[in-house]
């Protein structure tokens, strides 16, 4: 929705800079075209911006969720690893017996 509002302010204010050739003269029209341009600059990178810190942040659950896996694993292992430490420890009890 944000960016399709930002889309629709940079068409609107293009627009309004071709227009003002038709309806302005002069120095007028030079400042109010030079003021939508900047303008549609503004909301154009303002686009931009918007979908490049989308894809920043979807990237960031993305490697927030394998840091996870990644460290439920390896407790995982560890939880593991002393079982096999106690198991061997019971069973070198029992051959002592």
């Amino acid at each position: 929705m944000k960016k399709l509002f930002f889309i629709l302010l940079t068409i609107l204010s293009s627009a309004a800079a071709g227009a003002s050739y038709f309806y302005l003269s002069g120095k007028m029209a030079f400042c109010f075209a030079f003021l939508c341009g900047a303008l549609s600059g503004i909301f154009l990178m303002n686009i931009f911006i918007y979908s490049k810190n989308k894809k920043i942040n979807s990237y960031a659950r993305e490697l927030e969720k394998e840091s996870v896996i990644s460290s439920e694993s390896s407790s995982r292992v560890r939880v593991l690893e002393s079982k096999i430490e106690v198991l061997e420890k019971a069973l070198e009890n029992a051959l002592k017996k």
